[in-house]
């Protein structure tokens, strides 16, 4: 009887998951005046060490990974480990003309696990292991990205900070934003299509950049292969922030999958 109940189960997620209504094309809900100053630009992709993204203008003329670097520690007789994850990127980009933009990106991912002690018995083997609890779990993941161009000498900072805890909600925050110390745009996640219904396995679709509470960009970046990916970028800006809000998206791109809900 159970096994017929999670075969039922697995069948109405395939259903759901691989519907033609799942798989259709769709687009994120937009600011409308966005929607209705600037077509999407579609994005292209290709691989190699690191993923490119390629989207109008904006091409990707470098990606370069960098090693993780992983390290824990736990203290005897502790049912509490931590450990930190760190890797560093590079991208360049090319916009109109001859104008570049080079961003160095750093990823460092804190967390806090409760593990219990518990009795393992193997092959005849009794032995004391370290069992995770994921009712415990903290982690505090962050994306910065230093942003340069060959106009000027002026850095743009991209900052996107996420902290969890499975035991205490209340604690779970996420922001993300982009300044160069003057002018700031803030980045907001977008968690419905534009039929106003949310993803069925992930919690957003995409993102919006604000400034002065005006809507002058925005990413369609979900995390299913079926849907495509786009960037808009408002008329009235000129080529320099274009440029400036192209390699931001990228970077949203790049690390998205790595990014929590």
């Amino acid at each position: 009887m159970r096994e017929k109940v999670i075969s039922s189960a697995i069948l109405l997620f395939m259903i759901n998951v691989f519907s033609p209504e799942a798989t259709s094309q769709k687009m994120m809900k937009l600011n409308e005046n966005l929607k209705a100053n600037r077509e999407p630009l579609s994005v292209k992709m290709s691989g190699g060490s690191m993923m490119k993204f390629d989207f109008g203008v904006y091409k990707t003329i470098s990606a370069k990974a960098g090693l993780t670097r992983t390290s824990s520690s736990s203290k005897f007789f502790s049912s509490v480990e931590k450990s930190e994850s760190k890797q560093k990127s590079s991208v360049v980009m090319t916009g109109n003309e001859t104008d570049t933009a080079t961003i160095n990106i750093s990823l460092n991912v804190q967390s806090e696990e409760v593990r219990q002690m518990v009795l393992s018995i193997s092959k005849g083997r009794v032995a004391w292991e370290r069992e995770e609890d994921p009712s415990k779990i903290k982690q505090t993941r962050n994306v910065v990205g230093l942003i340069t161009t060959n106009r000027d000498t002026v850095t743009w900072n991209f900052i996107y900070v996420s902290r969890e805890s499975t035991d205490n909600t209340n604690q779970n925050e996420s922001f993300a934003f982009i300044t160069d110390g003057k002018k700031r745009f803030d980045i907001k996640k977008i968690t419905v299509w534009d039929n106003g219904k949310s993803p069925t396995l992930y919690s957003f679709v995409g993102f919006e950049f604000y400034a002065d509470d005006m809507v002058v960009a925005a990413v369609q970046n979900p995390r299913d292969t079926f849907q495509k990916k786009f960037v808009w970028l408002e008329n009235g800006l000129d080529e320099y922030m274009k440029l400036i809000l192209a390699t931001a998206s990228s970077i949203l791109f790049s690390f998205t999958n790595q990014l929590p809900d």
